[in-house]
């Protein structure tokens, strides 16, 4: 069994403490690879936190989260660049729109979107969507600017099946996280994760937010992707290896960058 989890943080200060332990027990599981997603200017520098570390791999992707759009210069993505042109950096993300706390204005928040959209299809960098309470202007935003051609993945999909079909149009995947396992006010996603193409959607943890059940409320970590893989198994009527290994291979031609040993 092999597993990648394509969004988590694991460089985030919570597992300080305990960091190299969490991704032992990744490794345990069948982890062979996670993303660890640097999403803002104080971000960037926590990339040093997973220098060494290679089981499992660690790849990085970093980028502006909406509740940060009014940390970053638009004149001056110097410092972004630099980030990803880390030899480990595999995609440029979290980037999105976030109504749901409105940290920023709405308005700065469509223009960083937008600019770093435009700096993914320049790097040919796949991008790592987030979305909240905001799917209208997000898809606006997509279908005029585009998706880069090298792809990405709407992180933490919480939408029903109509959503999900356009964001697949558009080229997107789709990332299944612990969200699908909460008891309430997941069936319409539920069924997206039921119709969706087995080439289209990958697995994610979001460490050490969005703990899956049965370990909902507690500090997440890579390691439960696999219980959200075996949700998803079930909800698709599929073997477990079987959604872990289309997942995995998902994620490696995604995230076209990663590095593998021979």
């Amino acid at each position: 069994m092999k597993l990648w989890d394509t969004h988590c943080h694991i460089t985030d200060e919570v597992y300080d403490g305990d960091r190299l332990e969490v991704l032992e027990r990744a490794a345990q599981v069948g982890l062979i690879a996670l993303t660890t997603v640097l999403a803002s200017p104080a971000g960037w520098r926590r990339a040093s936190a997973v220098e060494g570390v290679d089981v499992p791999h660690v790849y990085l992707a970093a980028g502006v989260h909406p509740h940060s759009a009014q940390e970053i210069d638009l004149q001056d993505l110097s410092t972004l660049r630099s980030t990803l042109a880390l030899p480990a950096c595999v995609a440029l993300g979290e980037i999105g729109l976030d109504y749901h706390y409105d940290f920023a204005p709405r308005s700065v928040q469509k223009a960083v979107f937008v600019a770093q959209l435009c700096l993914a299809a320049e790097l040919e960098l796949p991008i790592l969507l987030h979305e909240r309470e905001a799917t209208s202007d997000l898809l606006e935003i997509l279908e005029s600017v585009g998706v880069p051609t090298a792809g990405g993945v709407w992180h933490c999909f919480s939408g029903g099946v109509e959503t999900a079909q356009r964001a697949c149009e558009l080229g997107l995947i789709l990332g299944f996280g612990g969200l699908v396992t909460f008891r309430r006010g997941t069936e319409e996603l539920r069924e997206a994760v039921r119709w969706c193409p087995s080439d289209r959607f990958v697995l994610e943890t979001d460490a050490p937010y969005l703990a899956p059940v049965p370990h909902r409320g507690k500090r997440n970590e890579p390691a439960w992707v696999r219980e959200v893989a075996h949700f998803v198994a079930g909800l698709r009527g599929q073997d477990l290896d079987d959604v872990c290994q289309t997942t995995t291979q998902n994620a490696k031609r995604l995230f076209s960058r990663a590095r593998w040993e021979t």
